[in-house]
């Protein structure tokens, strides 16, 4: 198994406590969504329960590492958001009853061997009965077990769970790290620069870019907004109708913020600086307001725009 690129100072660090002997019994990995914190869970536990892990890196041959990528590996388990079938989405938050069930799993003795994993996937929304029956698996770790959390926003967590874990921060790729990841998953050439722009160092945030359609459309969304103040308001309102309900909002949003903030740069007049800052605050806050107010998203973000527009032609 390959070490996660931009993630190795963690695999390292683990692996170090494995070979020495002083591995802490639980670990929180933390960072943004969408940059493989969970994949790098998935191999600290390969690591941990492999029969014959070589330079810090589990095996990914033995009856241990197959049936761990076969998901089916009795002494590991994995906690998360569960899918309401009913209501086609994901439950809100993580609950009491998946907590406790998760750590009746850790108190047992392992099946294959003396080791048992836990991992909690999205651990940033556990409501607080969950939050606090985990406090119990941390205070009294049972021997040969091992918790992996995974946290998009740390400050959700309660200090009395992350007192307790072994912290390990998770840092976003940087623009040459992302350009190999493209690559390496397929992405087209012309993409590169737009879903690195886009992604900020998030491979998760600019999935989407995978559907030929989705990338094709955020291209030509690109070339729309790219100079704000001749662009074309008919073919900006066209777009927005055909794809604003099937492309993610932010990713819209960003699309237009890049063109701004490059355009903004060349401005020398203070109002109109502060008139372009104005409406740039707006196109931000946008998706979220879409949500919270139940906006029609294409006349909203078209306004934003209109302003925007204004604002570097009042000059």
């Amino acid at each position: 198994m390959n070490k996660i690129l931009g993630h190795e100072h963690v695999q390292n660090t683990f692996a170090e406590a494995v070979q020495q002997g002083r591995l802490h019994h639980a670990w929180l990995l933390y960072g943004v969504k969408g940059i493989g914190k969970a994949s790098v869970a998935e191999q600290l536990a390969a690591l941990f329960l492999c029969e014959r892990p070589s330079q810090g890196q589990a095996c990914g041959q033995c009856h241990h590492c197959a049936m761990l990528h076969a998901g089916s590996h009795p002494d590991f388990s994995k906690v998360s958001l569960l899918y309401d079938a009913k209501k086609k989405k994901f439950n809100r938050d993580i609950n009491i009853a998946q907590t406790r069930e998760a750590l009746d799993f850790l108190a047992l003795s392992g099946l294959k061997s003396k080791r048992r994993v836990l991992m909690i996937d999205d651990a940033n929304f556990m409501n607080n009965q969950a939050a606090n029956a985990l406090l119990k698996g941390l205070e009294e770790p049972t021997e040969g077990s091992l918790l992996l959390i995974v946290c998009h926003d740390l400050t959700r967590l309660p200090t009395t769970i992350r007192s307790r874990c072994m912290l390990q921060a998770c840092a976003p790729l940087d623009p040459e790290q992302m350009q190999t990841v493209l690559k390496a998953r397929g992405f087209d050439q012309e993409l590169h620069a737009l879903a690195t722009e886009l992604g900020q160092g998030s491979l998760g945030r600019i999935e989407v870019l995978q559907e030929d359609s989705q990338a094709k459309a955020l291209l030509t969304w690109q070339g729309l907004v790219e100079d704000l103040a001749k662009s074309d308001i008919g073919r900006i309102q066209q777009w927005l109708d055909s794809h604003v309900k099937n492309i993610p909002h932010d990713l819209i949003a960003s699309v237009v913020l890049l063109a701004a903030q490059k355009q903004a740069l060349q401005l020398t007049s203070w109002q109109q600086s502060d008139a372009m800052f104005t409406a740039m605050q707006a196109v931000a806050k946008w998706p979220k307001e879409v949500v919270m107010h139940t906006l029609r998203p294409a006349p909203a973000l078209l306004s934003y725009i209109l302003q925007l527009r204004g604002a570097l032609k009042s000059g």
